[in-house]
């Protein structure tokens, strides 16, 4: 029995090193395939990908159209009238070169004005105020016990600002403004107090200087004793007057409505096809990191555990 135990530990030790590694080489080609192309293991997963991404885009659909809040936009479309008028190019002394007349000219600047009117702080608290949209805009958010003290004044302000914009086309010279909110009727009705409220403003401001700018006149025609500078005088306070009256008679004296506001009678927001591509987006990506991280951690614990299998028939360690 001793003597047999002896001829294999002899047999053994006189086995070299390769011919102690080849088993170990013959085990791992057999056991640990190559490693397969990134494409090839989620073709291999394709059912896995149709499934996920499938379920992810049919619940987003779902969730835009009965779960997520409806909003509606109201658009109104207008075009700016342009302050130049003929006469007062001609009793300009100064000469006017090609860039200042069309600078002048186009309303280019006019849309600006308006732009930054109807978007002010000032202006968009006067409309809440003449009209009474507190309630509705405010909500329930003053009474949240987290937002005892608030400025109402600022989150109106900071409300119109996330539901109005405005936008001007220089091809075309219209001013579009756009107005959100989860009411249709409600949307159209306020934008159209935007409209309505811009145009009594700038009514308002254009008669206030008329009636400065003619007052001026009057007292300095009234001071000169020069004949010719009081005729010019003369003529500049009726074209003050002309514009004054015409600013309290004319609707489209600042503007001209081209396109009352509007609503359209499906959502603006939610977009169904918008929220189930994304979804449909995200769930491919996760899904196809989430089959590679996998299988490669799959390949890197197949080859550690045959680097210890290999290491222990090296040492001649019986395998476990």
């Amino acid at each position: 029995m001793a003597g047999g135990e002896n001829s294999a530990m002899a047999h053994a030790s006189s086995v070299t090193p390769e011919a102690r590694a080849q088993p170990a080489g013959r085990r791992a080609g057999r056991l640990q395939p190559p490693r397969l192309p990134a494409l090839v293991v989620l073709a291999r997963s394709w059912k896995l990908l149709a499934c996920a991404t499938s379920v992810a885009t049919l619940a987003c659909a779902f969730l835009a159209i009965f779960v997520m809040t409806k909003w509606y936009r109201a658009e109104a479309v207008l075009r700016p009238v342009s302050e130049v008028m003929p006469n007062r190019l001609a009793i300009s002394e100064r000469p006017i070169s090609a860039s200042a007349l069309l600078d002048q000219v186009m309303p280019v600047s006019r849309a600006e004005e308006l732009m930054t009117t109807v978007g002010s702080f000032q202006f968009s608290l006067a409309m809440v105020k003449n009209h009474h949209l507190e309630r509705a805009l405010l909500g329930t958010k003053h009474w949240r016990p987290w937002n005892q003290h608030p400025d109402p004044s600022w989150e109106i302000y900071r409300t119109l600002q996330k539901r109005f914009s405005c936008d001007y086309s220089i091809s075309t010279g219209n001013l579009t403004l756009y107005y959100q909110d989860r009411d249709r009727t409600m949307a159209q009705t306020i934008l159209g107090f935007y409209v309505d409220d811009l145009r009594a403003k700038l009514r308002e401001e254009q008669v206030s200087t008329t009636t400065a700018t003619a007052k001026s006149l009057r007292e300095e025609a009234a001071s000169t004793p020069d004949t010719l500078l009081q005729q010019q005088l003369f003529q500049l306070i009726a074209e003050q007057v002309q514009q004054q009256k015409l600013a309290m008679v004319d609707a489209n004296f600042a503007f001209k409505i081209i396109d009352a506001p509007r609503v359209s009678d499906k959502p603006y927001s939610p977009s169904v096809l918008l929220v189930s591509g994304l979804a449909f987006v995200v769930t491919l990506f996760i899904s196809c990191l989430i089959i590679l991280t996998r299988e490669l951690r799959t390949y890197g614990e197949g080859e550690r555990e045959l680097a210890r299998a290999s290491g222990r028939e090296t040492r001649g360690d019986p395998v476990r």
